[in-house]
């Protein structure tokens, strides 16, 4: 049994998204283990001045018009995290102020605030942040669940669902609460697509993770929260567990604001102090759930950093990317990613790197090609890396004492 100190405990797992929009993480788990792909042309908003018209949607009609996008995706993959934890309904915990929270977000309630500027435009300093503050997602869900600890946002670009867990496994690791509620959301909406598009950093068809011939990633729609626990606190009232939150890291590169450090040198120095936060060495992981967005320097930067921090098991250690199946959630793609290593912890089984079509040298990986594959998992790293050079890594365990 891998040995962790002050184990911080999952038993609560919340994942909506283009394959899962009514926040069940099991159709979630199966549609991704069976390759499914939410990848289509944009329906939310008309994508016809562009080159890429291809993202990873949620149905807009079954939001409803006037309703939030994140909002509705952050207050549903939340009610499902705390209801498959065994909460019930407007109480988060037996002791509520000893109960946290942490939304980890990009845009926030982005629509909400262009709906605001578009109908204030005349009204003097009319700014979005009066329609819809970063904070509001973090406030709403706080006041629905009754949680009266610590409320925080994070906002570290597309490491900030990451971050999320980490900061609130740490705050119950350091006895401040007895649980917790972390993840993230965004939603897809045109004026963080114009920008991407501007970047050129967008596929015009499908993602494909550290294939040779990959184009670019596809923006998406998501939303994940996990419920993370004190072991005592979990065992004294019967919670099960997915596994452990067992070490979390997160470093910068200081290099540039969009484009990440060649070497990986940030993302592989988070997998290093993540690995001793854990009090694990590198050999102790068994998979990687890859940030992986299909992007030609992204996908280099990540496999140099992984060599670099797990040294040279060549191709023995399987890592793969769930992006070219949901597209980039931003703020919740550290969230989603790490309910998928628990979910394969859980299974036996790896999730697939779709699409991929040619071995590219650069990345020299095991990436799980286009198929799910059953393997023993105890200890799982998931990475990610964002804009302004911001990296982290979570190590999600499976066998906690």
């Amino acid at each position: 049994m891998i040995q962790v100190n002050a184990p911080v405990l999952v038993t609560g797992i919340g994942v909506v998204s283009p394959l899962s929009p009514d926040g069940d993480r099991e159709r979630f788990w199966s549609s991704l283990c069976a390759g499914a792909c939410a990848v289509r042309e944009i329906r939310s908003f008309d994508a016809s001045p562009y080159s890429s018209r291809v993202a990873a949607e949620i149905d807009r009609s079954a939001i409803g018009d006037g309703t939030d996008p994140a909002r509705w995706m952050a207050e549903l993959a939340f009610r499902q995290a705390l209801a498959d934890a065994g909460f019930s309904p407007g109480k988060a915990a037996e002791c509520s102020a000893r109960t946290g929270l942490v939304v980890g977000t990009v845009l926030g309630g982005i629509h909400s605030g262009l709906r605001h500027l578009a109908g204030n435009g005349s009204e003097q300093g009319a700014s979005p942040l009066k329609g819809y503050p970063l904070r509001a997602v973090a406030d709403g869900l706080a006041r629905e669940a009754g949680i009266e600890g610590p409320v925080l946002t994070v906002s570290t670009a597309c490491a900030s669902g990451s971050d999320a867990i980490g900061i609130a496994a740490r705050w119950i690791a350091r006895g401040e609460v007895d649980a917790a509620v972390a993840g993230g959301v965004d939603a897809l909406c045109e004026f963080s697509f114009s920008g991407f598009h501007a970047l050129k950093a967008l596929t015009q068809d499908l993602v494909r993770p550290f294939s040779r011939n990959r184009t670019g990633l596809a923006l998406g729609d998501g939303a994940a929260f996990l419920v993370l626990e004190r072991a005592a606190f979990a065992r004294a009232r019967g919670a099960r567990s997915y596994g452990a939150v067992a070490g979390y890291a997160a470093l910068a590169d200081a290099v540039h604001l969009t484009a990440p450090d060649r070497e990986g040198r940030g993302l592989s120095g988070s997998i290093t102090a993540c690995l001793r936060d854990a009090g694990l060495p590198p050999d102790a992981v068994d998979y990687v759930n890859a940030h992986g967005t299909g992007t030609l320097y992204n996908d280099w930067m990540e496999c140099k950093a992984i060599e670099r921090a797990i040294g040279g098991r060549g191709r023995a250690l399987p890592v793969s990317s769930i992006k070219g199946a949901i597209g980039h959630t931003f703020g919740a793609a550290g969230a989603i990613e790490a309910a998928a290593c628990l979910l394969a912890i859980r299974d036996g089984l790896l999730p697939p790197t779709l699409h991929h079509d040619e071995e590219d040298p650069g990345c020299d990986i095991d990436c799980v090609p286009d198929k799910a594959r059953p393997a023993k998992v105890r200890a799982a790293l998931s990475l990610s890396a964002g804009f302004g050079g911001q990296n982290a890594a979570l190590l999600l365990l499976g066998d906690a004492p």
